[in-house]
């Protein structure tokens, strides 16, 4: 900022600097007891507005660091503004500094969902490879119907696991909060799996409360879609899996239980992590993207649920899910 364009912003006080004095020159002119020499009135109105000047001059001056800075900081948003020295500039700083930390985190948060799109982009575009190419092997072989119906179901598993993450940052635009019926949606799911649950013979108990929960019953049913997808990849040949309702603390608790191959201990604090595939993933030979529990905890997330994991290995593994107390919402 120039000299001229800091002294226009202080127009208003330059003009009630001169109306005053001028004011008060005319008071001491114009009384009868005061005898005052017209040179004299002009020369003290004059070493008046000389002294204003010299104020503003130094105020300026003062000023000055402090303007050049805020004209550099623009160039390099990712410091902090510093040098404040007196109140004005000290709100003014924090208050930058509070936007420009808003404005990094954002920047941050984009380049961050970039990043994971594009990996995620480059990881199903891989993962889907496999049923195409076992469905083109289908037309010159004469394949069982039932092994080409569960690599259908792989690709509409793996569109749908796209769609969701697509949708997952415009989550508030996507959800309808409202009481749900928690066997429909679980039996749903399990007709979607039923393919997977007849080819590997795994039997299912099923025993359900029939109290209402608060939830997105299509978030909801690929969240329970991705937890038995997990149970029955990782469950041998003639398994079990249980699904049941307890209720702790008036909170309804949604039980996924398996006994698979369970999870190694060193595993389970990272299970919800992006790409993470673990032991398992890596030792069975089963196709693991790493994607979908961390998908899960984050629709969990943000759906006001909470999702825990216990597992043994060779023992199994349970999954749930906590639906609060419905007064809680209101």
């Amino acid at each position: 900022m120039t000299f001229f364009k800091y002294l226009r912003d202080h127009i208003y006080s330059i003009l009630i600097v001169l109306v005053g004095m001028t004011f008060v020159e005319l008071v001491l002119f114009l009384d009868p007891q005061v005898n005052f020499h017209i040179g004299t009135l002009i020369y003290t109105w004059v070493l008046a507005m000389v002294f204003l000047i010299v104020n503003l001059a130094i105020s300026y001056m003062h000023k000055k660091a402090w303007y050049q800075q805020l004209e550099n900081y623009q160039e390099d948003l990712s410091k902090e503004l510093f040098g404040a020295r007196n109140n004005e500039q000290k709100f003014i700083q924090t208050k930058i500094n509070n936007i420009s930390m808003e404005y990094r985190n954002e920047l941050t948060e984009l380049y961050q969902n970039q990043k994971d799109q594009r990996e995620y982009t480059e990881s199903w575009v891989h993962d889907i490879k496999v049923p195409l190419a076992a469905l083109k092997l289908s037309q010159d072989d004469d394949l069982d119907p039932a092994l080409i119906a569960e690599e259908i179901d792989q690709i509409d598993y793996l569109v749908d696991q796209a769609l969701y993450f697509a949708r997952l940052n415009n989550f508030s635009n996507d959800y309808l909060i409202q009481e749900q019926d928690l066997n429909d949606i679980v039996k749903a799911c399990i007709r979607t799996n039923k393919r997977l649950f007849i080819s590997k013979r795994i039997g299912i108990s099923f025993d359900l409360t029939d109290k209402k929960v608060l939830t997105d019953e299509k978030w909801l049913s690929f969240i329970i879609n991705q937890i038995l997808a997990n149970s029955l990849k990782y469950t041998d040949n003639g398994g079990k899996i249980s699904i049941f309702t307890t209720t702790t603390n008036n909170n309804i608790e949604l039980h996924i239980k398996d006994n698979g191959i369970g999870i190694a201990n060193q595993d389970i604090s990272r299970i919800f992590n992006k790409g993470f595939t673990g032991s398992n993933g890596r030792q069975s030979g089963s196709k693991s993207t790493g994607m979908g529990l961390y998908l899960t905890k984050k629709m969990v997330d943000k759906l006001g649920h909470t999702i825990t994991v216990n597992s043994h290995p060779g023992e199994g593994t349970e999954t749930i899910i906590t639906f609060l107390d419905l007064p809680y919402y209101k």
